[in-house]
């Protein structure tokens, strides 16, 4: 049924939003708790042996994996509450603002029920007055609609959210009063050798749906770094992840490890540790299997763990553009380091690394539409600076991705010299150029590139190129404005927040 305006004036979305952090610091005070708890069993083992001990030590690892579902399940609940706290925070505004327009600004009636009716007529003595009824009659019908509309997505995404919460709490339930889990013979065969996992993100995906919750860490036991794996739901990866991530920091190599550490140091509840392994990272702003907008930003030339930071704050800065435009809509903006980008300039003038990355992107591109829950996202993918080379490598002779939109950003290049050479599944060849686009700024030296020396193909930004150019803020001469398309203000970060949410 659908909430009256006077409900709907009495709902606090925010408390939502405090409610999912709350949640999230519970996990996180039973996760220390179930450490400390884990390493007073294993104490005691040191110096008590025999059956009585063997019995204690399984028992507490069926406890301890109990925990760690329970964990996901908690997250999910917290998941569902912020991304709730948006969108009918969002809707309600709507609803509440054009029930303020209609009465301050034309001086209509709105119901409870969400009515529009328009002041009495006066009596038909002059012209004016019949024009001014006859206006607040078409008004009427207008805000009718409108607010008849917003009610009904509220009501519908109220529905959505409900039903959600419904599923999550009956797993915390189950989880709270089940066993542990046998395996059935698919994962058996998978440990014992006889089998693998499945090959394609899809694959994988229908795979991991059909495991109960013990099977799933049994498999993450085996494989710690399962979590990176392309068709995996994002919280399943998150919560692997995260686990695998204590460990890598513990590496002898203090190099690698302090990279590992700066991932950890920059993870927040919002976001989500979608792969960490072979020195690489992605990590996603907002849960993309629950977002209506998925935006993919692939760095550049020297990107790697050690300055995960200033990536993620342009992914956060795309993300905030994003919710910006259209805060209705739950987005999710994924910083893709998943590849090794050339570590000098010099290095970038191959395309080695590029051909080596595109079946990656490729391939985390299929696994986030197999994951994906409810009907598909808008999808885009970002490439900066060499970032955008790799793109291409994806795009071109042959290649292809699951995406609706490309942008390239301060571009050397992407390996084509026209738009209708780059390929998208799901875009009509004769409609591509409608979906990429392109942007550099002029005083931005990468641009020199693709004109004089040559190496990575025709300038994308340039118009002869056939893509969607957009312009930003021009910058100053020097190599800091290849980074400023994320600083506020600057209207290409609004353009890219535009593209993010789609037409």
């Amino acid at each position: 049924m659908r909430p009256t305006v006077s409900q709907l004036r009495a709902w606090s979305p925010e408390k939502l939003r405090t409610s999912a952090s709350e949640l999230i610091e519970i996990d996180r005070q039973i996760e220390v708790l179930g450490n400390d708890a884990g390493r007073s069993v294993d104490a005691v083992r040191e110096f008590w042996q025999g059956q009585a001990s063997s019995a204690a030590a399984v028992l507490w690892s069926g406890i301890s994996l109990s925990l760690s579902r329970l964990s996901i399940a908690v997250r999910v609940v917290a998941d569902l509450y912020g991304g709730a706290a948006n969108t009918i925070g969002a809707a309600r505004k709507s609803v509440l603002d054009l029930v303020e327009e209609a009465t301050l600004e034309h001086g209509l009636t709105v119901s409870d029920s969400g009515a529009v009716s328009a002041p009495a007529p006066k009596q038909p003595w002059n012209v004016a007055d019949v024009m001014q009824d006859s206006e607040n009659a078409t008004a009427a019908q207008i805000f009718q609609q409108k607010i008849s509309t917003a009610l009904t997505l509220i009501d519908d995404q109220d529905n959505r959210a409900a039903t959600a919460l419904g599923e999550a709490f009956r797993e915390i339930g189950s989880l709270l009063g089940s066993q542990p889990d046998s395996l059935g013979r698919t994962v058996v065969d998978i440990l014992d050798g006889r089998s693998t996992l499945p090959g394609t993100p899809a694959e994988l995906h229908r795979l991991w749906e059909t495991l109960s919750p013990g099977e799933k860490d049994a498999l993450a036991r085996w494989d710690p770094s399962i979590g990176s794996l392309d068709g995996l739901p994002a919280l399943d990866r998150d919560y692997y992840n995260r686990r695998y991530l204590t460990v890598l920091e513990r590496l002898p190599d203090r190099t690698v490890a302090a990279g590992y550490a700066a991932v950890h140091g920059e993870l927040r509840p919002d976001t989500f540790l979608l792969s960490v392994t072979d020195g690489h990272a992605v990590v996603a702003v907002g849960n993309p299997d629950a977002a209506d907008n998925v935006a993919t930003l692939v760095p550049g030339t020297g990107s790697g763990l050690s300055g995960v930071g200033g990536d993620l704050q342009r992914t956060k800065a795309m993300y905030d553009a994003a919710v910006g435009t259209v805060p209705t809509e739950a987005t999710s903006v994924i910083l893709w380091s998943g590849y090794d980008a050339p570590p000098g300039i010099p290095d970038a003038a191959s395309d080695l690394y590029a051909n080596s990355a595109a079946p990656r992107l490729d391939s985390f591109q299929n696994g986030l539409r197999a994951s994906h829950d409810g009907p598909p996202s808008h999808n885009v993918v970002i490439g900066h600076s060499y970032g955008s080379t790799v793109v291409g490598a994806a795009t071109t002779r042959g290649a292809s991705l699951d995406v609706d939109e490309l942008v390239f950003v301060a571009s050397p290049g992407v390996d084509a010299e026209r738009v209708n050479e780059l390929s998208l599944d799901r875009v009509d060849a004769a409609e591509v150029a409608r979906h990429v686009h392109s942007t550099t700024a002029f005083w931005d030296p990468v641009q020199l590139i693709p004109k004089i020396l040559g190496i990575h193909g025709f300038d994308p930004s340039d118009p002869e190129f056939g893509a969607q150019v957009f312009t930003g803020s021009p910058g100053e001469p020097g190599f800091g404005v290849h980074s400023d398309y994320w600083e506020s203000g600057n209207p290409a970060l609004t353009e890219l927040g535009r593209i993010i949410t789609g037409p």
